[in-house]
């Protein structure tokens, strides 16, 4: 390809500069006729026309020699009629001087015609209408007069120019060879550089598709290519992490399944063998352990249908403070039980409305009071706060001790997370709660964030948009 858009140039760079070489040698040519117009516009003037030119191939010969011969060809004068009819011969030195030398067929006498204002034919040496002219206009008083032809002959050249032209051509061949050359070596080694991070990529994408995440490639640059092979291994890096996680989101709900169902098979065992004997006591134990699985299997699907993004959203306008109310009624009697003081900081007449869906808050609601109720001493507080700024509502639900250690509030929203000190206790629940809450918060357009408490516990910063 390339070597054919190489050949292509050449010859249409070839063409160009033989086109503008024969116009350059024109343009040379009409400017040696300066002294010929000149002449033209005094005989025009003198006669008051063309008439003197009209069919008198004498008088046109001798106007070419008046115009400096040296430039338009060797050409001589002929005498008037009247001086022919002298039969007298010349001295044999005059007539070597007079006769005329042999005829340059390039010469611009030979190519020069005369036309008259309409380019009518009037004089010139081998006129032949089929030819093509270059025509200088003759101006006079600021009106054209005439024209002067010259023969164009696109295909005749005088040696020497001809030979220029040669060796301009072998110049440009020779050229045009060093840059052939030049631009082999430089496809080559640019295709090397090119090739070889794409060979890398190639490699990098038979391993991934392998599910090989810990494979990476090399860079070689910091150019375009650099910066794909940086963002590829990132990718890697990446899906190797979700990877992990991945296993290990498996791994944790298997064993979440496995505990209850352990528990309610050994409770059935125990009676099947008659070890234990059926009583409301034991059912409700085995109910509470059904209601508690029920409750996790759930929990699983609400996320995985939020992963999927097929979560259902019925969005409308919702009073926030009704529906915490209501939330703190369902809790009020587990609350108490557990010496857990309520303190918010809103009255019954106050209103706040958002748009969202209420089931999906309600629960963000409830999965923030079940933790309290499992994780804060008895006795404890339970403090709901509410503030505005910029068109967002804040709430801060605090409670009492224990706490939550530093390096666990960052994962306090991560799937399955448990924190493995005093606030994880036997009671604790699967550690879907939180990261339920935080998938329905930012499905509001919302932000949830975890600190510490000035009450000793856990601190719940929501922010949702009025």
């Amino acid at each position: 390809m390339s070597f054919l858009i190489l050949f292509l140039a050449i010859g249409v760079t070839q063409i160009n500069i033989r086109n503008n070489f024969i116009r350059f040698v024109n343009n040379t040519e009409f400017d040696k006729l300066t002294q010929m117009v000149s002449l033209l516009k005094k005989s025009y003037q003198q006669k008051n026309g063309w008439d003197d030119f009209q069919d008198n191939n004498t008088a046109w010969k001798n106007l070419l020699f008046q115009s400096r011969p040296d430039n338009l060809g060797p050409i001589h004068p002929i005498a008037p009629d009247h001086f022919q009819e002298n039969k007298k011969i010349p001295p044999l030195n005059s007539l070597s001087s007079n006769l005329p030398r042999p005829m340059d067929p390039f010469t611009l006498h030979n190519r020069l015609c005369l036309f008259d204002a309409d380019k009518q034919y009037i004089a010139g040496s081998d006129y032949r209408p089929q030819d093509k002219f270059n025509y200088l206009p003759i101006n006079l008083s600021g009106k054209t007069i005439g024209w002067l032809g010259l023969t164009n002959q696109p295909k005749t050249i005088k040696p020497l120019e001809l030979e220029f032209l040669k060796r301009q051509t072998q110049s440009f061949y020779t050229i045009s060879a060093g840059i052939f050359i030049l631009a082999i070596l430089i496809s080559y080694v640019m295709s090397r550089h090119l090739l070889s991070p794409i060979r890398e990529l190639v490699r990098g994408t038979k391993a991934m598709g392998n599910l090989d995440f810990d494979t990476r490639i090399k860079i070689y640059s910091k150019d375009e290519l650099g910066d794909l092979a940086e963002d590829f291994n990132l990718m890697a890096q990446t899906l190797k992490q979700y990877e992990t996680l991945r296993k290990n989101w498996i791994s944790d709900i298997s064993h979440e399944l496995r505990t209850p169902v352990a528990v309610i098979r050994s409770k059935i065992e125990a009676l099947q063998d008659g070890i234990r004997v059926m009583t409301p006591a034991l059912l409700n134990s085995l109910h509470n352990d059904i209601l508690g699985l029920g409750k996790l299997v759930n929990d699983l699907h609400l996320i995985s249908l939020s992963d999927s993004e097929n979560l259902s959203f019925n969005r409308k306008t919702i009073d926030i403070l009704k529906l915490i109310d209501q939330c703190l009624d369902t809790f009020f009697i587990r609350l108490e039980q557990q010496q857990i003081k309520i303190q918010t900081d809103w009255k019954k007449k106050d209103r706040f409305e958002i748009k969202g869906d209420a089931q999906l808050l309600s629960r963000v609601f409830n999965n923030l009071v079940e933790n309290s109720l499992r994780y804060t001493d008895s006795p404890g507080t339970l403090k709901i706060s509410h503030g505005i700024r910029a068109n967002r509502l804040f709430f801060y639900i605090e409670d009492s001790s224990p706490g939550v250690p530093d390096n666990c509030l960052e994962h306090i929203f991560d799937r399955l997370y448990r924190v493995e000190q005093s606030r994880n206790r036997a009671m604790g629940g699967s550690g879907l709660g939180l990261s339920i809450a935080k998938q329905v918060i930012d499905r509001h357009r919302g932000e949830i964030e975890a600190s510490r408490s000035p009450l000793g516990g856990l601190k719940i910063k929501l922010e949702l948009p009025l």
